[in-house]
């Protein structure tokens, strides 16, 4: 075998950063020369102490495909083929950058058969944590082309950036994806960055002992494995085949499907409890193939037709959609059964998913009175520890060996899981900035984040703010060479992971157009800078806003109307007073009962979700959430 390597990175289907220095980095356990072929440039290199050697080639534009040979005096050869060059863009955050096309494939079914373009490529680096120290290279990983057998497993939000890019500059476009769902900021975070953030590093630091992680990894195992087993084990209905067909359900009681266990019998539970409901359908559905889909449940679920599992899922987020085989269905009385475990009390059929069973003939919807009746009560299981949400674990481990590696800037798309927490996210994110910018030597490397969606579902009892978490999101745009995509209107208040990816990935490729490759069109909806009040003769105090980016400005309905619901005032003790607005000749303009002297601040969508019309311009993106004083 060839003692000679190279980064994973530098593997067939690579996509190098145009304009600037091509590097190629590697280890030999010779200490021989090392020569690198790069088309017509060459150059060499020595392996210093530990076997490692770094090169530099002249930075070229944009084209391909090219060659990489790399050779060392002892007849050691590895050729890289299939090069291009490109823009290159680090793409990371949590399980709304991870999400990869597969869960959105009913929302876009136009990329199924999608057409094979090697001109988008993606390396992902699978999930690791390392608290030890950086890693100098990634484990896994490797380059793939968008065609019909990869493009379920790319990045939803970082494909649709890609798409969108490329329409708007024609260069090649090459994806980083180190994305981990439920990952905190801090996780992505090096030590430096998280300088005086004293906890967190004695946190990373305790992770570190190989004992003690491992000792954390197995009692998650265990505790949760022990919890289902034993919740298997007494559960009436897997003694009593509360799955078969011809089961007595006389006797159970009825439940509203779908929806929330709270304020029901139901409330509170925990523990594994069996929904049942006959159904018939039409020739043009019975005994033909067939698709199910019942939304997302908490917590798990095991799905039965006709005696037969078609499906099971082993944790609340991802939508139920299975397959249902030909031949199983007939006409009249089918039966469905459902075994949901609920882990924390917080059981529920989610409110506003589509329950059906349906092929390209017709559609049976499965909401309605549904018969339940309780399998097995336990107590909530175990917490888990996640070990690799940890400060400095995903940066160490994924990014890292990332930052020889040249790119032309950042997408972000996270802080679901910090919006809970007591943590600055705007000091962390300034940290990550100018740490990510330090790190690859370039000052004004872009950097474009993702403003959480509405979303209402998952922070009842929780008492998150998300309507806060975004205003400390907003002040990212204080950062020369940044950008934030607001997303208000395209989330979905009952599932924290929304479908709809393509106006977030093209919003994205928008800002970064702007920032990097001279796009002069609009990129950014109208931003609120200051306001202008006055008190009416009625006593009321009448605002308007001074805006930016608001050329076409008018409502649009996100699906709860024109009507303009979320502007509050908030006066001098700290009370919240409801506003109506409105656009008129490309003015806004609000009133609220309150009078001006007492009027100390101006809000607007600072709630988890809104509740009326979007206000937008003639690009129709929506006016970022704020908050401004009345002065």
């Amino acid at each position: 075998m060839s003692s000679l390597k190279l980064s994973r990175l530098l593997s067939d289907g690579a996509v190098i950063q145009r304009r600037k220095s091509i590097h190629i980095w590697g280890w030999d356990a010779s200490e021989a020369c090392i020569t690198i072929k790069f088309e017509h440039d060459i150059v060499t290199a020595k392996c210093d102490g530990k076997g490692r050697f770094d090169a530099y080639l002249p930075a070229r534009e944009s084209g391909g495909p090219y060659t990489l040979v790399v050779s060392d005096d002892e007849g050691n050869v590895v050729v890289v083929k299939d090069i291009l060059v490109g823009l290159v863009w680090l793409c990371s955050g949590q399980s709304n950058m991870e999400l990869p096309i597969a869960r959105t494939r009913d929302q876009y079914p136009e990329l199924i058969d999608c057409e094979a373009n090697d001109h988008i490529r993606t390396f992902k680096v699978v999930e690791e944590t390392n608290y030890k120290g950086p890693n100098e290279e990634h484990n896994t990983g490797s380059w793939s082309i968008v065609c019909r057998e990869t493009i379920m497993d790319f990045s939803a939000t970082a494909y649709f950036f890609a798409a969108k890019l490329q329409r708007l500059t024609g260069q090649p476009i090459g994806l980083i994806n180190v994305s981990l769902g439920g990952s905190r900021i801090q996780s992505w975070m090096s030590r430096e960055m998280l300088e005086g953030y004293d906890e967190l590093l004695e946190i990373a630091d305790k992770y570190a002992d190989d004992d003690f992680r491992e000792s954390i990894i197995d009692s998650n195992a265990v505790n949760g494995d022990k919890w289902r087993s034993d919740l298997l084990a007494a559960d009436k209905g897997i003694t009593g085949k509360w799955d078969r067909d011809d089961l007595d359900i006389s006797d159970w009681k009825d439940f509203e499907v779908p929806g929330l266990f709270k304020d029901t019998e139901l409330d509170g539970f925990i523990g594994s409890v069996w929904f049942r409901r006959n159904f018939d359908l039409s020739d043009r559905l019975a005994g033909k193939s067939a698709r199910l889909f019942m939304g997302t449940m908490v917590d798990s679920d095991e799905i039965y037709i006709n005696g037969v599992k078609v499906g099971e899922t082993a944790y609340q987020y991802p939508p139920r959609k299975y397959d249902v085989p030909e031949g199983l269905t007939r006409e009249k009385n089918n039966t469905i059964a459902i075994r949901l475990s609920v882990e924390n009390g917080l059981g529920r059929f989610t409110p506003g998913k589509e329950l059906k069973i349906f092929n390209e003939n017709d559609s049976k919807n499965l909401e309605g009175t549904w018969k339940y009746r309780v399998g097995a009560v336990c107590e909530r299981i175990p917490a888990t520890d996640f070990v690799n949400w940890k400060a400095t674990g995903l940066y160490n481990a994924m990014t890292a060996p990332c930052v020889n590696y040249p790119i032309d800037g950042v997408i972000w798309y996270q802080g679901e899981s910090n919006a809970e927490d007591d943590y600055d996210y705007a000091d962390f994110t300034e940290r990550m900035v100018r740490g990510y910018r330090r790190l690859w030597g370039d000052e004004n490397l872009p950097f474009i984040a993702v403003q959480l969606p509405n979303f209402v579902i998952d922070q009842l009892p929780k008492t998150d703010d998300w309507g806060k978490f975004r205003l400390d999101q907003n002040k990212i745009l204080q950062i020369p060479m940044t950008g934030l995509v607001v997303t208000m209107g395209i989330g979905e208040d009952n599932d924290l992971h929304p479908v709809i990816k393509k106006p977030i990935g093209d919003r994205l490729a928008l800002w970064a157009a702007h920032l990097k490759y001279g796009y002069r069109c609009e990129y950014t909806g109208p931003i609120a800078t200051a306001v202008r009040a006055h008190e009416s003769t009625d006593g009321k105090i009448i605002i308007e806003l001074i805006l930016t980016h608001d050329q076409g400005l008018h409502v649009m309905d996100a699906g709860k109307g024109y009507a303009l619901k979320d502007f509050f005032v908030v006066d001098k003790k700290g009370q919240y007073h409801e506003a109506s607005g409105k656009v008129d000749n490309g003015i806004v303009e609000i009133s609220a009962d309150v009078k001006l002297s007492e009027a100390a601040f101006l809000r607007w969508c600072c709630e988890n979700t809104y509740h009326g019309g979007l206000i937008v311009n003639a690009a129709e993106l929506p006016m970022c959430p704020f908050e401004l004083p009345i002065v």
